[in-house]
């Protein structure tokens, strides 16, 4: 008689069927992304701006941003709440360490990640055509995101993993964070900006060698080429 693990169904009975509104070039919605690679869940991607999905999008999300996850009558905007509903519902495997010290770094590091890096990475994004390009932006805003780099290449734990040995959230945040960052360095001049940064440049090759976070890396290489190429 076959033993039936009912853990493990109603994990999968859970993740079933969920879905999430994506966006390949969102640095969001990839560290969601990566979070559903890794724990190998059941969820449907539909990717955006789709004028098909868009009148049920909007009804959904009222902050009409990607990522939104929809589970059954649940909706979760925001990348961040909905890696910790992942967590929350026990999801695949975990990726919010147990120990209050190591839960208190990968927060930090998030943290750190998306007030300090992603803000003046943004409007250095602003400022990609030379042609309209304003130097006092572009030397305020470098200034401040290598001072932020600084402090995460201060606080990344390991080679391959943020926090510990097994990929947590601080991992899915920070993948598609460094991956805009080296991206972001040639267009203003800096051929290798993670030169400077030891412990992100390590990190962010020995991270993907986790199936999850190269995956997404190339998702978003792929993308960053389309849209460049457009």
């Amino acid at each position: 008689m076959r033993r039936t693990n009912h853990a493990a169904d109603k994990i999968m009975s859970i993740a079933t069927g969920m879905k999430l509104y994506n966006a390949q070039l969102s640095p969001f919605a990839a560290r969601c992304r990566l979070a559903i690679y890794a724990k190998d869940l059941d969820v449907e991607l539909l990717d955006m701006p789709n004028p098909e999905l868009e009148p049920e999008f909007s009804r959904l999300a009222p902050m009409h941003k990607v990522p939104l996850l929809v589970d059954g009558d649940i909706t979760v905007p925001e990348s961040e709440t909905i890696l910790e509903y992942f967590e929350d519902k026990g999801l695949g495997i975990p990726m919010r360490p147990s120990d209050p010290v190591a839960a208190a770094r990968m927060r930090l590091l998030a943290r750190i990640g998306d007030l300090y890096v992603m803000v003046p990475m943004g409007e250095l994004f602003t400022q990609i055509n030379p042609a309209g390009r304003d130097p006092n932006v572009v030397a305020r805003e470098m200034a401040e995101l290598t001072k932020a780099m600084g402090w995460l290449d201060h606080y990344i734990g390991s080679p391959e993993c943020a926090v510990g040995n097994t990929l947590t959230i601080a991992d899915c945040t920070l993948v598609p964070i460094l991956f805009f960052f080296d991206q972001i360095g040639p267009m203003f001049g800096e051929v290798d900006p993670l030169k400077n940064f030891p412990s992100a440049q390590a990190y962010y090759k020995g991270v993907q060698k986790h199936p999850a976070a190269a995956k997404v890396v190339a998702e978003l290489d792929a993308a960053l080429r389309r849209m460049m190429g457009s």
